[in-house]
């Protein structure tokens, strides 16, 4: 039974781990989203301002913030993509650890099978049926061959030994 409980408590710790809410992650992008169409709208008209008078100094600071916004967004949405990535492999090494605790519990149920005397299933309690009847045919087959050859051998040897004593 102590067993069992360490078993719980240690499988109830790796799935304790809290991972952030992939609603928290679409609902960013979508903000992130809908914040894109005024910044390129923005860049596109301030791009042409700036570009058609350079040395007009407004136009100039208002194409130099629209570029750090655009760049703000795109590192906040790197932001997002990598704390997705940093959890996905959060998830993917808690699967490796589940999957091999699976495989040791397993194991562990087939060893107390074993011992209990349990047959895993109906199939292969069929086929160990069939294999010792199987083995009980093939034993007795053979012995019946043996005996037919002792049979001839005592025969011949009887015969061999009886007509040497006539003569």
């Amino acid at each position: 039974m102590k067993y069992i409980y360490n078993m719980y408590q240690q499988n109830e710790q790796i799935l304790n781990t809290n991972f952030e809410n992939p609603k928290n992650y679409i609902e960013k992008i979508k903000t992130l989203k809908q914040q894109l169409p005024h910044i390129l709208d923005d860049f596109v008209k301030y791009f042409v301002l700036y570009h058609k008078d350079p040395s007009y100094p407004e136009y100039q600071t208002m194409f130099e913030n629209i570029k750090s916004n655009l760049n703000s967004l795109s590192s906040s949405l790197f932001m997002v993509s990598n704390d997705v990535d940093v959890n996905i492999d959060n998830i993917n090494t808690l699967y490796k650890k589940l999957d091999i605790l699976i495989k040791k519990e397993r194991i562990k149920n087939r060893e107390l099978k074993r011992k209990l005397g349990i047959v895993e299933s109906k199939a292969n309690s069929a086929n160990e049926m069939i294999d010792d009847y199987s083995e009980i045919y093939d034993i007795g087959y053979l012995r019946n061959w043996a005996l037919f050859l002792s049979i001839i051998t005592s025969g011949i040897l009887i015969s061999v030994v009886f007509k040497k004593q006539n003569i």
